[in-house]
């Protein structure tokens, strides 16, 4: 199961998605968003995101990508 974290006033959940981006999506309207976990959009029709809300879930994938070996 992926990341997730609801935002205590909104609603909208936050999911942290396989490429490391987080995903919000309002559970009322069904409407979507992708942004980077500085909240930035990427793509969808949600167009607004939580700076705090997106870091939470984003900022970890950032930090655990994989390394690349050393040659």
């Amino acid at each position: 199961m992926s990341k997730q974290v609801i935002h205590p006033l909104t609603g909208h959940v936050y999911r942290l998605t396989e490429d490391g981006l987080v995903e919000v999506t309002d559970p009322r309207t069904g409407v979507q968003g992708i942004f980077d976990f500085q909240a930035r959009w990427q793509s969808g029709e949600l167009r607004h995101a939580d700076l705090q809300m997106a870091g939470w879930v984003g900022r970890l994938a950032q930090r655990r990508a994989p390394r690349q070996p050393e040659e």
